[in-house]
């Protein structure tokens, strides 16, 4: 598995990815009041429905819950237990889609928390194909599809609970695995600097346990199918953490990014990771925001 790392250069404020006059949109609207409505954003859900009727689609053991929500009285929940459907999801289409996509959301982990299998995925493709992307694991995407996702990274184990927070993608110039030629595990983009949270090794961001973060993270598609001057970038409680550039994700201009994907399906590390056995542990979301310019934290009136 390749890991990639952002320069140093990435961690200068924005490095670019926004223009000087785009203030996140946290900032426009305190307690996100009124957020929804901004013509950029392209979905949001603070869970005050205590459901997820927002969403196209969940599956699993996903439910909402008033138990020390971010903001509000209600947040979302995804469990995990010991047995073959442990876990769930829930995606959003994001009619038509668009070339860059923010996504800002809440999370917070279980107390005896270990490992998560992947949590909150970016994902584009042919516009009237709105599942193309989805169920590809270890293929290399041909241009039509391509997805990114935010999550916690365990390392067969080696990190800390609940891992580093890491930047998982699949697209169409990715490398293959090296120990299994013609097979493509998710590419790795790890942030390259100390940041919030406890470091498991310099330049690791862990997140802490049963304590709400800040999560934002944003995928800009490349210019033209055989430019590579597509990007992402990732923030920790409204830090940059991380900015990664160069990268080919479509091979057409109809691809968008289309799709907001949560999921969650936990493992234990070790022995359990190789059965894929989950332990019993919650992942929590709340104020969930997708939008074509930055968003930001929640900022109180």
């Amino acid at each position: 598995m390749k890991r990639a790392f952002a320069g140093a250069a990435a961690l200068r404020l924005f490095c670019g990815l926004l223009s000087a006059d785009e203030v996140p949109l946290g900032r426009l609207y305190p307690d996100d009041a009124g957020l929804a409505r901004d013509p950029a954003v392209l979905f949001a859900d603070d869970f005050e429905s205590g459901d997820w009727r927002k969403w196209n689609e969940t599956h699993g053991a996903v439910g909402a819950t008033t138990d020390a929500p971010h903001a509000g009285r209600h947040c979302a929940r995804i469990e995990t237990a010991p047995g073959p459907h442990a876990g769930g999801f829930a995606f959003r289409r994001l009619t038509p889609g668009a070339d860059r996509v923010f996504t800002r959301f809440y999370v917070k982990f279980s107390a005896r928390f270990q490992y998560a299998d992947h949590l909150a995925w970016l994902c584009g493709h042919v516009f009237g194909d709105p599942q193309r992307s989805f169920g590809r694991a270890g293929e290399r995407p041909d241009g039509s599809y391509f997805t990114s996702g935010l999550a916690p990274f365990f390392a067969r184990g080696k990190n800390p609970p609940p891992g580093e927070v890491a930047l998982c993608a699949f697209y169409p110039d990715m490398p293959a695995e090296p120990r299994t030629p013609g097979q493509f595990a998710g590419h790795y983009f790890f942030p390259p600097g100390p940041g919030p949270g406890t470091a498991a090794a310099p330049g690791r961001i862990v997140p802490p346990l049963e304590r709400w973060q800040c999560w934002e993270f944003m995928v800009q598609a490349n210019s033209a199918p055989d430019r590579a001057d597509g990007r992402q970038a990732l923030w920790v409680d409204g830090r940059l953490a991380g900015e990664f550039t160069g990268l080919r994700w479509r091979g057409r201009d109809d691809v968008k990014i289309n799709c907001l994907w949560l999921e969650h399906f936990g493992h234990s590390g070790g022995e359990a990771v190789k059965t894929h056995s989950p332990l019993e542990q919650t992942v929590w979301f709340d104020d969930v925001v997708v939008a074509t310019r930055s968003i930001g934290p929640r900022v109180r009136r």
